[in-house]
């Protein structure tokens, strides 16, 4: 699947989102906050007498804002089907070669579309609520090539060994959070978890596997 065609894609999801809001769904909720991606690597043998990870010192843990537009569509007694749209980036901040003078960071510009299902609980004095979410979110890498994509050494550039990411990163969705009712509608804090299932590198013998893990505030508005 090349860039225009996910573009296409979530252009659609996104516009499905919005048939879904104007047909009456509960909730809409904006996101703000910070998410940590670790990318666990493996190589495979080659058949070369060296493996690329001995010559590379990689640092696999990136710290990025996140900004996600969410709705929320009343299924009753407390459940809901949770949608939306997020931005996050993962990757490695860098990648430095032990035996030159060279570094590069590669990181992936992703937008995410995410499904759940949601249970919000309520207490007796309406204020204060506790709910979870489970469920699935898609990354779509965006914007094009990252700095280590078609890296260049010496006047010759060559696509780095890890530094080309898959279109898409999927995973399992978890959050745990608070609510406190303010004005007409939530505010809103918690922790997500998102366990990466794709293989998120583009080599047929480098294999990277994501872990995030982050906090949000925002605000829900119930329409």
């Amino acid at each position: 699947m090349n860039l225009q065609s996910m573009k296409g894609h979530i252009l659609l999801v996104f516009f499905c989102l919005i048939s879904a809001y104007v047909s009456g769904q509960d909730q809409i909720r904006v996101r703000g906050g910070f998410l940590y991606t670790n990318t666990s690597i493996a190589e495979y043998n080659r058949d070369l007498d060296y493996f690329y990870l001995d010559s590379a010192t990689i640092d696999s843990d990136v710290a990025s804002p996140t900004l996600n537009i969410e709705m929320d569509i009343a299924m009753g007694k407390g459940f809901f089907l949770s949608t939306g749209l997020g931005y996050v980036e993962k990757g490695f901040p860098s990648i430095y070669y032990n035996n030159g003078d060279y570094w590069y960071d590669a990181k992936q510009k992703y937008l995410g579309i995410i499904f759940q299902l949601k249970y919000h609980y309520k207490l007796k004095n309406k204020k204060l609520g506790f709910y979870g979410a489970a469920g699935f979110k898609s990354d779509f890498a965006i914007l094009g090539p990252n700095n280590a994509e078609i890296a260049a050494v010496d006047g010759n550039t060559f696509f780095h060994a890890f530094g080309t990411f898959h279109a898409v990163d999927f995973g399992l969705h978890t959050i745990f959070g608070l609510s406190y009712k303010l004005g007409p509608g939530d505010i809103v804090l918690d922790v997500n978890f998102i366990n990466g299932l794709s293989d998120t590198i583009a080599d047929r013998y480098i294999h990277g596997k994501s872990f995030s893990m982050g906090a949000a505030l925002g605000y829900s508005i119930y329409l």
